[in-house]
């Protein structure tokens, strides 16, 4: 019995290996899986050259995926590039220490890939009819990518699929009340703009159950051609973790980006609130902080006299994450009390790891990932005494065995080769659906 042919589509996705931002890892942990399901991933990426790189995550693509890092604009590059040259040259008056900010539609429509979406699109056009894509997948954000993929869907009468990362118009920083006339402009136009790109689109997947609800709830004519697939670990992009030597401290391990909605604020005060319960001193606990984090969250640390107990560590590569994972006693994931759509994409990383996590949310939809161990914890953001006795529960563990916890096995419904399958089936779907239409 002969295979069945490999269907080509088109992915763009601006964000995607080499990069290391949080937005490159979930497309490339499908692209890995999409080949054995019988579709071919060819990527039209945006990679800056200022951009942290891993270059390991190219080299773990299968040979079926193509990658094409052509979606930025030369010209738009060397203009900013000079303009930045200027900049540099002006005098910066110091300014007050501010938390990293992510996406906030309502306060900045635009995204640094914005001014490159003309050029994307006709890259991306040539690139779908050279590959004979039966389909375009849009990684979003960012999302001035997506009216990139509604003229491919026109220019070629392929079927159109909008993968939403984060929720857009329904971003919870919508939530309190405009800070402004220009805010409540914006607030009246993202949903307009949101919904051309979803009605145009064939299908559209959010990575929440939540998400999906909110979405279909606002609009209602996604409901017969939406879903979600979470976001998803690959145990197979992790170097194997040797077996580590139990940490003489209590260690709370915190990956990633520091940054408004998950800022030392949070994080500190829990930790402040644990020691002085338990009466520690530095070296009897530390926190571990992979990743980036700013002035402020500094200045926060040592406003609150954590400074000795933080370990500040820069990023990894994705293959060195298992093995800092399982040398630490409990990992810790935060959100601000306002979001409840969105689940942060390293508690998957966490959960692929098998240790102990709290899970700092709002979000219930949390509580059903974390269900696999009895150990695990989901706590409110405003809840400062019940973090520090999630936290505490461990570090009596810890003071009882002086050893780190034995990871336990993740759910294989979590894996990237479950959501590979899913999202197989959605191709499937859309393809399916525009050969009958064109046979009509």
């Amino acid at each position: 019995m002969e295979a069945a042919p490999v269907r080509p589509f088109l992915l763009i996705s601006p964000a995607f290996a080499p990069q290391t931002s949080v937005g490159a890892f979930r497309w490339v942990k499908l692209a890995r899986h999409l080949p054995r399901h019988g579709f071919r991933p060819v990527v039209l990426s945006g990679t800056f050259p200022g951009d942290p790189r891993d270059d390991g995550l190219l080299a773990a693509l299968p040979p079926e995926v193509e990658v094409v890092d052509g979606y930025l604009d030369p010209a738009v590059l060397a203009a900013g590039a000079a303009l930045s040259a200027v900049r540099a040259r002006l005098p910066r008056p110091p300014g007050r220490a501010r938390p990293l900010v992510g996406l906030r539609p309502f306060q900045a429509l635009t995204d640094r890939w914005i001014a490159h979406a003309p050029h994307g699109a006709r890259a991306a056009v040539a690139l779908a009819r050279r590959a004979g894509a039966r389909a375009v997948v849009v990684s979003a954000g960012p999302y001035s990518a997506c009216p990139v993929g509604l003229h491919v869907k026109r220019a070629l009468g392929v079927p159109l699929v909008l993968d939403l990362r984060d929720p857009y118009s329904l971003h919870e920083t919508g939530s309190g009340p405009p800070s402004g006339l220009a805010e409540r402009a914006r607030r009246a136009l993202v949903p307009r703009i949101e919904r051309r790109w979803l009605d145009g689109a064939d299908h559209v997947i959010l990575n929440t159950r939540g998400a999906l609800e909110a979405y279909r709830a606002r609009f209602p004519g996604l409901s017969a051609k939406s879903s979600f697939v979470r976001n998803h670990f690959d145990r197979s992009l992790y170097a194997p973790a040797p077996a580590p030597e139990p940490p003489r401290s209590f260690v709370i391990l915190h990956l990633g980006t520091l940054r408004e909605e998950a800022s030392a604020d949070l994080v500190g005060a829990a930790l402040r609130r644990l020691i002085d319960r338990e009466r520690l001193a530095p070296g009897d606990v530390v926190l571990r902080q992979i990743g980036r984090m700013s002035d402020y969250d500094r200045g926060c640390f040592e406003r609150l006299g954590l400074t000795p107990f933080v370990e500040a560590l820069p990023a990894i590569p994705q293959r060195e994450v298992l093995g800092a994972l399982r040398r630490a006693h409990v990992l810790f994931t935060m959100f601000g009390p306002h979001v409840v759509l969105r689940i942060s994409a390293k508690t998957y990383d966490y959960i692929a790891s098998g240790m102990p996590i709290v899970s700092v949310t709002a979000n219930r939809e949390v509580d059903e990932l974390l269900a696999y161990r009895s150990d695990n914890a989901r706590v409110d953001p405003g809840d400062v005494d019940g973090i520090a006795a999630a936290l505490a529960r461990h570090l009596a563990r810890f003071r009882e065995t002086g050893a780190l916890p034995a990871p336990a096995a993740p759910p294989p419904e979590l894996s990237s080769e479950a959501a590979a399958a899913r999202i197989a089936g959605i191709l499937d779907g859309v393809i399916r659906g525009a050969d009958g239409g064109a046979a009509r």
